[in-house]
């Protein structure tokens, strides 16, 4: 059977580089490689084949070659049109930004991408409040240049929307079938998602609230060079609205620290007078989404069944009853 680093090494053949390096990295919703040529210049080779959910339907959307090319188009825009450092993708010989692998030994077509490497490293415990700020400021430019950028033709993300979280919910239910959470806990899980997407239609979108999105600026996907935060894994990247975003990137942050990325964010670009409430539902959606994507990775069960009551608890409860959480201990 055909190994990732064999398709690897046969995708870099379309590329105009030699004598390369390969790292294995990881394995989640890509496969993704280090690779450093002898002149030291490195690059991020993806493979678009992961981590299997049980809606492959949906996740099969996000490995369509149109949906990768876009992700690459935005990232090429923003490094060309922004100060801003992040990974910026290269072209294979043909000119093109995606390449497709076809194989007998594979059965089917596996799209991949080449990105050039973003320097820095990532946070070794929890972030200062500065470094929260700069967060804050980051994600402000990126919605600034999501909502004055005209979209190229073609161009095609997934919607982070109602559909998304009610597949989320439902994947969340595996975790009661194996016995991680408890069905009390998951049906609070139900409640809130529930109340999550009810809220959501009543939302405008316009190009102040609604737009291209990172959809997943953790502590994880961003790294520090010297003092500049840079995001990188832009591989959730679709449509949403920009307070999701801010919800979604949260979720890591202490409580007390939050006000912060706000402060940061403001700096940069106004947010609407409602803005605590919305923030707070879009952070329940994502904790549900992200939990979902968890479960299908067996070595997250341990650290989902102490993190799910917690959350239920300091969390989902208070959403539940229209208690405010974002700045609470």
């Amino acid at each position: 059977m055909i190994t990732d680093e064999e398709i690897a090494q046969a995708a870099l053949t379309h590329y105009n580089l030699s004598n390369v390096q390969l790292t294995f990295l990881g394995r989640s919703q890509n496969t993704t490689f280090r690779v450093e040529t002898s002149t030291k210049d490195k690059f991020l080779l993806r493979l678009h084949t992961g981590i299997e959910i049980a809606d492959e339907g949906s996740h099969e959307a996000w490995r369509k070659p149109s949906v990768i090319q876009s992700e690459l188009l935005w990232l090429n825009a923003i490094a060309q049109d922004t100060e801003l450092t992040v990974p910026q993708p290269v072209q294979n010989r043909l000119g093109e930004w995606v390449t497709s692998m076809t194989r007998k030994e594979l059965g089917s077509s596996i799209s991949c991408s080449l990105l050039r490497w973003v320097e820095g490293e990532h946070l070794d415990g929890d972030p200062t409040a500065q470094q929260i700020r700069q967060l804050g400021v980051l994600m402000a430019q990126l919605h600034q240049h999501s909502s004055d950028w005209s979209l190229p033709l073609g161009f095609s993300r997934p919607t982070h929307n109602v559909e998304q979280l009610k597949s989320a919910t439902s994947q969340l239910g595996v975790l009661v079938q194996n016995g991680t959470i408890s069905s009390d806990d998951y049906q609070v899980f139900q409640k809130a998602a529930m109340q999550v997407q009810e809220f959501m239609p009543s939302l405008e979108q316009t190009r102040d609230t609604w737009g291209v999105i990172h959809a997943d600026l953790h502590q994880g996907n961003y790294v520090l060079y010297g003092e500049e935060v840079c995001p990188i894994d832009f591989s959730r990247c679709g449509f949403g609205f920009y307070l999701y975003d801010i919800g979604q990137s949260l979720r890591g942050i202490e409580a007390s620290l939050r006000w912060h990325f706000f402060e940061g964010y403001t700096s940069v670009r106004t947010l609407p007078e409602n803005h605590q409430s919305v923030v707070e539902a879009f952070f329940v959606g994502s904790t549900v989404e992200n939990f979902a994507f968890l479960s299908a990775n067996s070595q997250e069960q341990d650290w989902l069944s102490r993190a799910v009551p917690y959350v239920v608890k300091n969390h989902l409860h208070p959403y539940l009853h229209r208690e405010t959480f974002l700045f609470l201990r």
